[in-house]
């Protein structure tokens, strides 16, 4: 049973005072910090949910625009994110008043809506199911590319700046299953992950978000570019050429065939048509 004193507010996150508080909780519930969104920059299609006690946000669920393709087809949906209760008010129903009002104004909106949790079982319920993604492995060909790349620094303003313009000049990584959604998360990924690398290939204007280079197998986690290279130019250029790589993207813009395809549970569920459920692909893990 809810407190009479909690007071329901709709979009209060949108002001300042509202934003660092919703930083606060989910700070305090997950310990991450996303303050650093306040300048580099926050998405401006969040919509929330919440309870406050007394100017203290005490629950809350977080709607966010996303630009998908999927199965070649550009389709707009909500994607869920910032879902945290203070665990002193927990089991008093708030999570699931607040999810029923976030996902009846989605309905009224959208098609589809997404999410990706580690507790599938307190989703399920509200019609969500698990989707299983994939990963694609194998190795490229060397390719005719100068080597030729420099590493970017989210703590560097001009950095940040570049990886904004060629989010505004992005095209779908795959035309099977991509986004093309604010940067916000793409940031707070990178900022939360310090073995993520952002790295600016110049003469592909592109950047890649890559793991695991320094183990020498590339991983390759998103490309953000107006036109996608294929991978061996990628690998040549990143002077990863003729090594094992793994991609977690669906990998059909890439020229590549992988060697093998393996399931991987990402958490990822879907409330809605999923046009490209029952086939391999994949999602940029590049949100968090």
């Amino acid at each position: 049973m809810r407190s009479p004193n909690l007071v329901f507010q709709f979009d209060d996150t949108a002001t300042p005072d509202g934003r660092a508080e919703l930083c606060r909780l989910i700070h305090d519930v997950f310990e991450v910090d996303v303050s650093p969104l306040d300048r580099l920059g926050h998405d401006p299609s969040i919509i929330s949910f919440g309870w406050w006690q007394a100017g203290e946000l005490i629950a809350n669920v977080s709607l966010y625009r996303r630009e998908l393709w999927l199965a070649g087809k550009q389709v707009e949906a909500f994607g869920v994110q910032s879902v945290a209760v203070r665990p002193e008010w927990r089991g008093r129903g708030l999570f699931r008043d607040l999810l029923t009002r976030a996902l009846d104004y989605a309905d009224a909106r959208v098609e589809l809506v997404i999410l990706v949790t580690g507790t599938p079982d307190l989703y399920t319920p509200f019609g969500f199911r698990s989707v299983v993604e994939s990963s694609f492995l194998g190795q490229v060909s060397p390719a005719d590319a100068r080597q030729g790349y420099r590493r970017l620094s989210l703590d560097r303003e001009e950095d940040a700046s570049l990886l904004r313009d060629l989010f505004s000049r992005r095209t779908p990584v795959s035309l099977v299953c991509a986004a093309r959604d604010h940067p916000a998360l793409f940031f707070l990924k990178a900022i939360e992950s310090p073995d993520i690398e952002l790295v600016h290939l110049p003469d592909l204007d592109a950047i890649v978000a890559i793991d695991n280079r320094e183990q020498g197998a590339l991983i390759l986690l998103d490309v953000v570019a107006p036109a996608i290279p294929p991978l061996d130019m990628i690998a040549a250029t990143l002077g990863n050429e003729g090594k094992c790589v793994r991609v977690n993207i669906t990998p059909d813009r890439l020229a590549w065939n992988p060697a093998q395809i393996v399931p991987a549970n990402t958490g990822y569920m879907v409330r809605g048509h999923y046009a490209p459920e029952g086939q391999a692909f994949r999602l940029s893990p590049m949100r968090i």
